[in-house]
């Protein structure tokens, strides 16, 4: 799930570190806090996200459920933006022979 910076907000941070998903809560606290550097209610919710994030020894299932479901999409999105690009005719008919493999 990758969603566009100008759409998070601090309670979307919060329904992700309730969740579990203590990696992608810090990454939109951490550019919240960026965003914002006066506002200490986001400097003190990324202290405690980073602080449960510490206190774990390993990623949770749900951490690695979303780094896959992100790698999915950055795939997917290479493989469409791979198909899009002009390919040299060379190149074209190995693509082809792979994809009948």
């Amino acid at each position: 799930m990758t969603l566009s910076p100008l759409h998070e907000t601090a309670a979307m941070a919060k329904l992700f570190a309730d969740q579990g998903y203590w990696r992608k809560a810090a990454e939109i606290y951490t550019r919240l806090v960026a965003q914002h550097p006066q506002c200490a209610d986001l400097k003190a919710a990324l202290t405690e996200v980073q602080h449960r994030m510490a206190e774990r020894q390993a990623p949770t299932r749900k951490d690695v459920e979303l780094l896959l479901k992100e790698w999915i999409t950055m795939v997917q999105k290479s493989r469409r933006n791979r198909q899009n690009k002009p390919v040299a005719p060379d190149r074209r008919q190995a693509d082809e022979r792979n994809r009948q493999m």
